[in-house]
């Protein structure tokens, strides 16, 4: 756990979540991806190189990590408003949202409700178009791998500290094994039947958006949601697979500094 990090539980009425946190400011506000790998671990290479005044906030998903099974029948857009009101509760006087992943998509949901909000990093956020209707360039069927989740694997062992890849490893295969069958398929619905997919909803332009992104992707983002018209809005490429975090941790810390 990073420097000064707190576990903390707040019950709802469509669950518990769990989260980690560290009071600050900026508060940094960071969205997981779909799964089972704990949020705080996701992000965990760039909290390290966060100032430690900087506040965090990393919660985990229902029905994943350390968080709680639903309670009721429920999407994204209806967790994400319950996400808001912890983070608002929280009264930070400038709010950062870093999301990896679908995180952008509880992103979108949240943005506009959030108090105080400075700006986005979003890295690899999920389009609308990558699943309804996926590019059909070649170097996007380069990109898929026969096995992911050994890929991934290797991945975290080659980019994090052996003690690190065996604990992160190990809290992945705990908190997937916290939750039945029905958990699995709460978490996959409540993606598969959020509104995001079938409207128009884009980010506000009256923030900016820095989205981070391997150099071949380029060209979807800039004509998805997420990019938006605010004259400090841009695409920094970087990476070599998905989950650029891991890779460039300082950079990605060093663009998260620069948006405070």
């Amino acid at each position: 756990m990073a420097k000064n990090m707190q576990k903390k539980y707040q019950k709802t009425t469509l669950g518990e979540f769990e989260y980690a946190f560290r009071p600050g400011n900026p508060l940094i506000v960071f969205l997981n991806c779909f799964g089972d790998f704990d949020t705080e671990q996701n992000f965990s290479k760039v909290i390290k190189k966060l100032p430690t005044n900087y506040g965090v906030f990393a919660p985990d998903y229902l029905n994943s990590g350390l968080s709680g099974k639903s309670l009721k029948s429920y999407t994204i857009h209806d967790e994400a408003i319950k996400l808001v009101k912890i983070i608002n509760d929280l009264n930070a006087k400038d709010v950062i949202v870093v999301a990896h992943s679908i995180g952008g998509v509880y992103a979108i949901h949240m943005l506009d409700k959030i108090k105080n909000l400075r700006a986005f990093v979003a890295i690899e956020p999920t389009t609308r178009e990558i699943i309804l209707n996926p590019p059909k360039e070649q170097v996007y069927l380069a990109h898929k791998h026969d096995n992911p989740e050994q890929f991934i694997h290797d991945k975290i062992d080659e980019l994090f500290t052996k003690s690190e890849a065996e604990n992160f490893w190990n809290t992945t295969i705990k908190n997937g094994e916290r939750f039945d069958d029905e958990a699995a398929q709460n978490l996959t619905k409540a993606m598969e039947k959020d509104d995001f997919w079938h409207s128009e909803q884009r980010v506000s332009n009256e923030f900016p958006v820095i989205i981070i992104t391997e150099a071949y992707r380029q060209k979807e983002y800039q004509r998805s949601e997420y990019f938006n018209q605010n004259a400090e809005t841009k695409i920094v490429p970087m990476g070599s697979f998905h989950y650029i975090q891991w890779e460039f941790p300082t950079e990605i810390a060093n663009i998260t500094r620069g948006a405070s």
